[in-house]
């Protein structure tokens, strides 16, 4: 076999092999659906590079053409290249991190993936090839979609809620398929076998039901709209010399009729139990600007808009949106504790390259996307003839489907290699520059000579060394878990040691897995404080590092408050860092919650040391804080019952029923929550505050009346509080829980008799 022949087998393994990435999951990995992914990608894409490169210097008929496609994304890498070096941290703009694991070195692999299917796929039957690659592989990720929807438990793919197959997000399942049914389109006009035909429309069907029961609200928007699109051109356009073209375009108009009848009936009927009862349906007619999760996007829009006017041309770099958002963040975000308030991305193709590349960088991708489609269509204008506008059409749809739904998310791997198929095969359509150049065998030489140089250290130090990293910590993450905590802590070192890209994510979970060794039992407590104080050492590296990034310096306050006990030093660092989060993200409540319990801390120790002037200036700061997140956002429950636990520690109850009033009106619900009413119930003890501990206990009997506790605590305030006959009624509360409870309930009820309570 010829080494022309060997380099062309790679190649088109490379290339089909990259086709089937979707389908690479390892749970042994840290985000074992994205990183597996990556690294698979990145090797191939390196080596069919260098394979390519190769040909090219054996032969003329081999070397690329320097098209617009090319041009346009080499000019777009450079711009987000130097916007990224003009950022706040090139390492994490390069490197991106572990759960995105994009960048500009995805961004770099990609180019070179373009370039490969850009100069080796010339013929149409090659490019059929590839897209029936593509199209297998996406019938496999369906199969495993529609097994997970006939078995939601199923393995480890189990419990993952809406369909994410091997991919691991119902979003990019949608787009990536949204692709795959428009290349099934393609090849079903090219290819005359029935059964073929057959494959292509069981597989489009199979596709459409998946993408339908992701949920995703924009890839079933672009389907829809991209399908309906399609069926009005093969209806009026394509089959209109056909002998059955009255048939075809009556049936196709009356397919469109139907689609918008049936989508006006859904609408009209929003609120009856057919469309309530169906999950689909339910879904998609909650599309509403008021809508939780459209707020959200709305939203986290502004503080991209925002950023965008701050740097108009090339914007903030790759990874780099926290600035933007933390900077302009938008309180009412936080509607609990538990919401998702930090965001990497501005979830829309426009906003996200905005920030990343600017007014450039934007008009450039958009210039990638749409100016081909320009080129393609005057291609087939030229020819006139209108059946053969079918390729067109079709890679229209899907540029603009494309498009539609990522108005609503970002993109990632699985939908860039569809892309970017796309973006190749329209690239032989667009015009070219530079031929003597091009044709040249020098550049390919010199190229060729440098990659072998450099291979190997780059799949050490780019691949290699970086998934060892992220394995491991996967190893101290399940060791933890099991406990051996000295194993772990070993585990962790090892993996912060390796000094690989993702270093500050590994150090931000070896802090995690300290500070809860303060909980643990069974540990020496020397090895545990030295273990917690290397945990400090870690974070405060990172503080230094990205002292832009308001998420680490809030972790590392929250570090801070949690492992206070052994070093009281540490409660005015995190005040510190509070003032310097405080300029970068000023209107953001969690800064001040945290602030707020520094505080509090603080006060209790120095009033233990006998300070109470001091104490009581950090506990009017305290509240003061507090107050500040309530300002924010005041429809935050979670908020109210953090300020109402600091008034019963500190003594201010005169100031608590303003709080409960306010919740009431604005009909926040924490009467029917037993967290809550659990959490100022048991300050309410602390405190000895009789009469809130009543209050608080009142409604948690009325939730969980078979709760002898809450039946105890509530007989305990009433007796404090002297009024002895609804201490007893409590006692014989208790009685009926259980025989257990009488000697107990009969002892209490004989203190109560004796004036037991009333001395105390």
């Amino acid at each position: 076999m010829t080494i022309e022949k060997i380099l062309k087998y790679a190649i088109w393994t490379g290339l089909i092999g990259i086709c089937f990435i979707p389908l690479v999951v390892f749970k042994e990995y840290f985000f074992p659906f994205i990183v597996p992914k990556t690294l698979v990608f990145r090797i191939i894409a390196e080596i069919i590079f260098l394979a390519y490169l190769g040909l090219a210097v054996l032969k003329k008929e081999y070397r690329p053409r320097l098209n617009l496609v090319l041009v346009l994304f080499v000019l777009y890498l450079a711009v987000v290249y130097l916007s990224s070096a003009l950022g706040d941290s090139f390492s994490n703009s390069f490197w991106s991190s572990n759960e995105r694991s994009e960048g500009l070195l995805l961004l770099t692999h990609l180019l070179l993936f373009l370039f490969v299917a850009s100069g080796f796929l010339r013929r149409i039957k090659d490019w059929l090839i590839v897209f029936e690659a593509s199209f297998l592989s996406s019938i496999m990720v369906s199969l495993v979609a529609l097994k997970q929807y006939l078995d939601p438990e199923w393995g480890f793919l189990g419990s993952m809620g809406r369909l994410a197959s091997t991919i691991g997000n119902a979003g990019y399942v949608a787009g990536y398929l949204l692709f795959n049914i428009f290349f099934a389109l393609l090849l079903f006009f090219y290819r005359k076998n029935k059964a073929l035909r057959w494959y292509y429309i069981l597989g489009i069907v199979l596709q459409i039901f998946v993408i339908v029961n992701t949920l995703t609200r924009g890839g079933i928007i672009a389907l829809v709209l991209a399908l309906m699109v399609f069926i009005g051109y093969l209806a009026f356009f394509y089959f209109k010399k056909h002998r059955a073209y009255k048939l075809v375009k009556n049936s196709g108009l009356a397919i469109i009729v139907l689609v918008v009848i049936v989508t006006s009936l859904v609408f009209i009927n929003k609120d009856t139990t057919w469309v309530q009862d169906n999950k689909v349906l339910s879904r998609i007619v909650r599309i509403s600007a008021s809508a939780p999760t459209a707020q959200n996007r709305l939203m986290t829009w502004n503080s991209a808009w925002q950023g965008f006017k701050e740097r108009p041309i090339l914007g903030y770099g790759y990874e780099n949106f926290y600035q933007p958002f933390d900077k302009y963040f938008n309180p009412k975000i936080r509607r609990h504790a538990g919401s998702v308030v930090w965001f990497d991305r501005a979830h829309n193709i426009v906003f996200d390259r905005l920030i990343t590349g600017g007014i450039i960088g934007l008009l450039l991708y958009l210039s990638l996307l749409f100016a081909p489609l320009y080129f393609l269509w005057r291609y087939y204008k030229k020819k006139n003839q209108e059946e053969r506008y079918l390729i067109p059409v079709i890679f229209t749809l899907i540029v603009s489907g494309y498009f539609v739904q990522n108005l609503f998310i970002f993109e990632a791997l699985v939908t860039y290699i569809p892309l970017f198929l796309v973006l190749a095969f329209l690239g032989q359509y667009c015009p070219a520059w530079w031929p003597n150049f091009t044709q040249s065998k020098k550049p390919y030489l010199v190229l060729l000579t440098i990659g072998v140089i450099i291979l190997v250290p780059i799949l050490y130090s780019v691949n290699i060394k970086p998934v060892t990293a992220n394995k491991e910590l996967v190893q101290a993450i399940i060791k933890s878990n099991m406990s051996t905590y000295e194993e772990a802590n070993d585990k962790y070192l090892e993996v912060i040691e390796m000094e690989t890209a993702h270093n500050q994510e590994y150090k931000q979970h070896f802090a995690e897995f300290t500070a809860g060794l303060l909980s643990a039992s069974g540990l020496d407590q020397n090895w545990r404080n030295q273990a917690i104080s290397r945990g400090e050492e870690e974070l405060e590296k990172q503080v230094e590092q990205t002292s832009h990034n308001v998420r680490v310096l809030l972790m590392t306050m929250r570090y801070y408050n949690k492992t206070f006990q052994i070093n009281i030093n540490r409660l005015y660092k995190s005040l510190e860092l509070f003032e310097e989060a405080k300029k970068l993200s000023p209107t953001r409540p969690s800064l001040y919650i945290e602030a707020s319990f520094s505080q509090i801390y603080l006060a209790h120790y120095l009033e233990e040391q006998g300070d109470e002037e001091k104490a009581n200036e950090y506990y009017d700061q305290a509240i003061a804080n507090m107050q500040k997140s309530i300002d924010l956002n005041d429809q935050v429950t979670e908020s109210y019952v953090n300020m109402i636990v600091i008034l019963l520690n500190t003594g201010r109850i005169d100031q608590i029923q303003a709080h409960i009033d306010k919740m009431d009106e604005l009909n926040l619900k924490f009467r029917n929550r037993q967290d809550f009413l659990g959490r100022m119930g048991s300050a309410a003890i602390s405190s000895q505050t009789h009469q809130w501990t009543a209050y608080f206990y009142e409604s948690l009997v009325k939730l969980s009346p078979n709760e002898p506790n809450y039946w105890i605590n509530l007989a305990l305030a009433y007796a404090h509080l002297g009024e002895n006959e609804k201490a007893i009624e409590m006692a014989e509360e208790i009685r009926r829980l259980g025989e257990d409870y009488n000697a107990e309930a009969d002892a209490f009820i004989q203190k109560i008799k004796e004036g037991y309570f009333k001395e105390k």
